[in-house]
C-alpha cells in the first residue's frame, strides 16, 4: 500500500522546516515522510520516524513527532538556522531561495542563530 500525504500537512511541513531553517535540506521524500507522519498523528496514532538525518529529526522535533536514530545518537539540540554570506557578511532569511549571494556571488552557508535543549525525544 502506497499512501501520499495530503497537501495541508505537506504545507505544514513546509511551514515547520522554514520556521527552524531546514526547508532547502529537506528533499520531497523527507518532506513527504514528515507529512504523513504528521497525517498519522492527527488521526491518532503515534509514528516514529526512523531517521539519521539530522534535518529531518529537526523538523520532527518541531512539529512534536517522536523520532528514532538507527546508527547516531541523535540530535540533542533543535536548531535554528540563518543562511550569511562568509564574505560579505550579509544575511538572509531561511527561506532565501538562492545560493548564492545577490550583493558578491559568494556561496551562502549557514550557521545556527538559536538552539534549543530537548528534553527527550521521548516527550516529543
Amino acid at each position: 500500500m502506497v499512501v501520499t500525504p495530503k497537501r495541508i500537512f505537506m504545507d505544514k511541513v513546509k511551514a515547520a522546516a522554514k520556521v527552524v531553517g531546514d526547508k532547502f535540506f529537506l528533499s520531497d521524500a523527507d518532506l513527504q515522510v514528515l507529512a504523513l507522519a504528521l497525517e498519522l498523528k492527527t488521526k491518532g496514532y503515534s509514528p516514529l520516524v526512523a531517521t539519521d538525518d539530522y534535518s529531518i529529526q529537526n523538523v520532527a522535533n518541531q512539529m512534536k513527532i517522536k523520532f528514532a536514530s538507527l546508527a547516531t545518537f541523535g540530535i540533542r539540540f533543535r536548531l535554528e538556522w540563518v543562511r550569511y554570506c562568509p564574505a560579505c557578511h550579509r544575511r538572509y532569511p531561511p527561506d532565501y531561495k538562492f545560493e548564492t549571494c545577490e550583493v558578491c556571488g559568494t556561496r551562502l552557508k549557514r550557521k545556527p542563530v538559536r538552539k534549543r535543549l530537548l528534553k527527550t525525544n521521548k516527550e516529543n
